[in-house]
């Protein structure tokens, strides 16, 4: 998209061009798909014409004091006008996100404040004038009815209270391996398939937006991310491919890993999981005695150790998976999914290129992928993958 600056006379010498283009990794026999998709484009698009109509109406005198005040309220306003065309809703999504940000200041009885909706565009309305959130949230006793993991408000796409309701009974069809959501946000997650939309507010002040059983914007630390899930496990699957391995094995097991560190990040644990390329470079990576079957692993260890040994990552409850990230240390994986080490101290023999200035959970992250793929996930939620020593993305 090229935008032109300034006076009409100046738009041939003052511009600005910017290119979206999709991450791809090069495979061999396989042409990796390189195109947005029709929501990353639509979302490219609405941002270069709400770029027009700050260009266009903002006063030259005025235009750096104006764009300025604007850029904090910019993201929030495109993910707003996608979700409100994308799901046909007639209320404002803003103002949703607006009272959740409100609400996400405040609390309950000292705790911090919870809440979910479901907006439904298939549902009819009625004929009373109170609307959501304007009329309910402003509220004491409404604000903290809802929490968004058990209830919700059910919300017509004009914004009426149709309904308060228990999410685990609301959608009782389960969600398969296709949906990716943290595991304590399932049930609203269930609950925004067949047109609906999900929003809840988590403890940590997160707001999740949810559709077709999916996570899809996430607002965290005053930023908005879309995330399109099924791109980022084909580039962690084809980051971490290995020779006799097929690739829906492998497809598997980064997906079991992916939804780990969902749950992890959103938790705001904090973990390290690592796949090996070589099942044989477990050496060169865990400290002696951490590794499952080591010989100088306490008896507890070696008994634990038995029923740890039973599962894969894909066949491991995501719970538990999640308590096992929760330890001090690292879980080591080959790339069939067979846990190798878990609560696992990491000492890289090739440790890479370091600053200096690195926490410790990181630099074993970047020493650790000099032989695999490291995944990190930090106590403030981020998630960054590091591949031959380098930061291969961040979510």
């Amino acid at each position: 998209m090229t935008l032109a600056i300034g006076e009409e006379k100046d738009q041939e010498s003052r511009s600005l061009t910017a290119t979206v283009r999709r991450r791809s990794i090069p495979v061999v026999k396989r042409r990796a798909k390189d195109t947005l998709d029709l929501r990353e484009h639509d979302i490219c698009q609405r941002i270069a014409l709400r770029i027009s109509e700050i260009m266009e109406l903002t006063p030259s005198s005025t235009g750096a004091a104006s764009i300025h005040a604007l850029r904090n309220t910019f993201d929030e306003f495109v993910v707003s006008q996608h979700i409100e065309q994308h799901h046909r809703l007639n209320l404002s999504v803003s103002t949703v996100l607006e009272a959740l940000h409100t609400l996400s200041e405040q609390s309950y009885e000292n705790k911090s404040l919870t809440f979910g909706c479901i907006l439904d565009p298939n549902q009819t309305t009625g004929t009373s004038s109170a609307k959501f959130p304007a009329d309910f949230l402003p509220s004491k006793k409404y604000k903290a009815l809802s929490d968004g993991f058990r209830t919700a408000y059910d919300i017509s796409s004009d914004g009426q209270v149709l309904n308060f309701v228990d999410l685990e009974r609301f959608e009782k069809k389960p969600l398969t391996e296709k949906h990716y959501y943290p595991d304590w946000a399932e049930p609203i997650a269930r609950a925004s398939r067949s047109g609906r939309c999900g929003i809840a507010l988590s403890r940590q002040g997160d707001i999740l937006i949810f559709d077709e059983g999916t996570l899809r914007f996430t607002y965290r630390y005053g930023q908005w991310q879309y995330w399109n899930h099924t791109h980022l496990v084909n580039l962690l699957r084809d980051r971490a491919r290995a020779q006799r391995v097929p690739r829906s094995i492998l497809g598997r097991v980064v997906g079991a890993i992916y939804r780990a560190a969902l749950d992890v990040s959103f938790r705001r644990t904090g973990g390290l999981f690592v796949i090996l390329h070589n099942r044989q470079s477990l050496r060169h990576v865990v400290r002696v005695g951490d590794a499952i079957g080591d010989a100088k692993r306490s008896e507890t260890d070696a008994e634990f150790d038995e029923v740890v040994r039973e599962h894969s990552i894909q066949s491991l409850p995501r719970a538990v998976v999640v308590e096992l990230a929760s330890l001090d240390g690292a879980i080591v994986l080959d790339n069939t999914g067979r846990v190798l080490a878990y609560g696992a101290v990491l000492q890289p023999k090739n440790a890479g290129h370091l600053r200096g200035t690195e926490g410790s959970r990181t630099k074993a992250a970047i020493g650790a992928s000099n032989y695999g793929l490291a995944l990190k996930i930090s106590a403030d939620g981020d998630i960054t993958v590091y591949y031959k020593g380098e930061e291969f993305i961040r979510m």
